[in-house]
């Protein structure tokens, strides 16, 4: 999931981006109320963490302006070092979709970031068994290696692979690209999209040895297992 992180505490704001980042989510950090609130409006995020105390706002303010102002629809998971009942139910009234206190649990924290995301229709990542054993991906320094060597990839080429390897035998549009992947909707050329495919393409050799990118016609992309990687798989 593409994830905004609201938290002023730059440890904290580490430990959250470390805890997603190792899960394959994308995330952004952001320190005030107003990045965040500006960011909503030019980028697409699939759920929001916050954090109550902020320099600029109250997290529960930011939430109720969310809701009610920005109308977000997708799911929020409120922080904070308070554990009172009256604030957990606070928080959930404003509009918070979860809330979970500090300190945190890397566990916990993705545990409830992933529940959050099956609620709203977001399909977890398959794991990496689906993929033929030439290609693996190492989720915690971001990058992938192909018969075991090592493949240089930039940040964005990165997530595009992830997410293809997330969805081996789907159709991804190049809508849902640029939402997922750049954060953008609408404006951007698709060959944006294209041009970082056919690099990907190309480094990760997706040419039919073991997996295929292949183009759909005025639609996007889908990664294919080739019947040859199939049937050994099926051996084995």
């Amino acid at each position: 999931m593409h994830i905004g992180v609201l938290e002023d505490d730059l440890d904290q704001q580490a430990f959250i981006e470390q805890c997603l980042t190792a899960s394959a989510h994308s995330v952004i950090l952001f320190a005030r109320a107003n990045e965040l609130t500006r960011a909503i409006r030019q980028q697409t995020f699939d759920l929001l963490i916050i954090d109550w105390r902020l320099p600029d706002s109250c997290g529960m303010d930011v939430v109720a302006h969310l809701r009610q102002h920005e109308s977000w629809k997708d799911p929020i998971l409120f922080i904070t070092a308070s554990q009172g009942e009256d604030d957990v139910v606070r928080a959930l009234e404003q509009g918070a979709d979860d809330f979970l206190a500090k300190p945190l649990r890397p566990k916990e924290l993705i545990a409830r970031v992933s529940a959050l995301g099956r609620r709203a229709g977001y399909t977890t990542p398959r794991p990496a068994a689906a993929c033929p054993d030439t290609f693996t991906l190492h989720t915690d320094e971001h990058y992938i290696s192909v018969a075991g060597q090592p493949v240089n990839l930039t940040e964005r080429e990165y997530r595009l692979a992830a997410l293809f390897f997330s969805k081996i035998g789907e159709l991804v549009t190049r809508p849902h690209l640029l939402e997922l992947v750049w954060g953008i909707k609408g404006d951007v050329s698709t060959r944006t999209v294209d041009t970082h495919v056919s690099r990907l393409r190309r480094k990760l050799e997706l040419d039919g040895r073991g997996l295929r990118l292949r183009s759909v016609y005025q639609s996007g992309y889908r990664m294919e297992i080739c019947q040859t990687a199939r049937h050994e798989q099926i051996a084995e």
